[in-house]
């Protein structure tokens, strides 16, 4: 009934998601944001979730389950001789019992288990929100270089006819001439590795979010995500999840180490037959092993070294974030803020100024290096803008990395 119930709801939970990919495939376009959620919906990303936890949960199941108990069935008959036959049967209940507290230890540290796998879940979809905000960035940015480069390309074509003419009337030339041909020719292979990357990226968004994005239209080059407030709290969605397994660890190494009673309590019954008559008796059984080899050396020792290999995980990760914290907020602050000068100033005006130098070229009053110039220049911008917003949105993602998992960046969570 329980899994008919969650098996409705997700069918309830996914179909908005499907009709907005429904109309996001016949609108032919795809935000960001919409991309981490198409992303998030994908069949196998909550299965692998679902499996995590549920597989915390079974661990649960089993520190909680009592161990079966046992029936035993006996019978005995004997030849007394001219006396008769003497019969004796009995029935016996058992049931183990483990006393000392191991097993309410061991069902405490499966309860964390499931903390921490639930944890993980949340931590695996901020990874899969900021994997899918870098590929939707890196598609994005490789049209801008296409469209660049291609528009390089364009222009360099018509200046060499426009070099063509200007060689035959002994205004150019031959060289100057030609060199323009051939930077029509270089200009048409960076075109041409342009818009391979841009597919490659195009395939790797399509990897995360699905086949709408091979043919959506893609939003502008999306704004960086808020720069965080600076905080003295040493944590982060990695170093919670670390806390949560270390908790977990150090709970199953305290219920090995605590040591415990099996105890087997049985009662029963046996019916005596002799000499013509019977006889019932209670029959009561006590059952205790003793510990002459296995003392649980074996679980503890297991148990102690996860419990310190998860240890030593969470002190070097939390000797680690306040150093990667610092360094990602220093390159968000100075990368962000440069690349957005860059994008909204300086491009646009290399964009002018190559206009300018065509003009200027093709009315004989630009040379053929500032012609060149020009190109390179805008070129060279527009790729040093696009890194430096690359870098700048790994540094913020980082940064939201880096925050605790209820203060990270809102997603989608199919567990929520």
């Amino acid at each position: 009934m329980l899994s008919s119930i969650r098996y409705k709801a997700r069918c309830l939970l996914a179909l908005p998601l499907l009709c907005w990919a429904l109309s996001s495939h016949a609108q032919s376009r795809l935000a960001a944001e919409d991309a981490v959620a198409l992303a998030l919906s994908q069949p196998h990303v909550p299965q692998a979730l679902d499996a995590g936890v549920a597989a915390a949960r079974s661990d649960l199941l089993a520190a909680r389950t009592w161990t079966n108990p046992g029936l035993t069935l006996s019978q005995e008959r004997g030849n007394l001789g001219p006396l008769g036959e003497t019969r004796e049967s009995s029935a016996m209940l058992s049931q183990e019992f483990e006393l000392g507290g191991r097993r309410a230890l061991r069902r405490q540290a499966a309860e964390l288990g499931v903390v921490a796998a639930s944890l993980e879940a949340k931590y695996t979809v901020a990874r899969l929100r900021a994997e899918v905000l870098r590929a939707y960035s890196d598609a994005v940015a490789g049209e801008l270089r296409r469209e660049g480069q291609t528009r390089a390309a364009g222009n360099l074509r018509t200046l060499a006819e426009v070099a063509a003419r200007r060689q035959r009337s002994g205004d150019l030339s031959g060289y100057e001439s030609r060199r323009i041909v051939q930077a029509g020719q270089q200009a048409q292979a960076r075109a041409a590795e342009a818009d391979a990357e841009a597919r490659a990226a195009r395939a790797r968004l399509a990897g995360l979010v699905g086949e709408a994005a091979l043919d959506a239209e893609l939003d502008a080059l999306p704004p960086l995500p808020a720069l965080p407030a600076p905080t003295d709290e040493l944590r982060s969605a990695e170093l919670d999840v670390l806390d949560a397994r270390r908790e977990q660890a150090l709970a199953a190494a305290r219920a090995e180490r605590r040591n415990a009673l099996p105890l087997t309590v049985g009662i029963g019954t046996k019916r005596i037959e002799e000499f013509g008559s019977s006889e019932r008796q209670l029959l009561l059984e006590l059952g205790v092993p003793l510990p002459l080899f296995d003392r649980n050396q074996a679980a503890r020792a297991r148990t102690t070294a996860n419990a310190d290999q998860a240890e030593a995980a969470y002190h070097r990760a939390l000797l680690a974030t306040r150093g990667r914290h610092a360094a990602a907020r220093e390159s968000a602050e100075r990368l962000s803020a440069s690349a957005r000068r860059l994008l909204e100033t300086t491009v646009p005006e290399a964009a002018r100024l190559t206009e300018i130098a065509c003009s200027s070229f093709a009315e004989g009053e630009l040379d053929l290096v500032g012609l060149l110039d020009a190109h390179a220049a805008e070129s060279d911008v527009l790729q040093q803008a696009l890194d430096q917003q690359s870098r700048a949105l790994d540094a913020l993602l980082e940064l939201q990395m880096l925050s605790p998992l209820s203060h990270s960046h809102p997603a989608t969570d199919p567990h929520r």
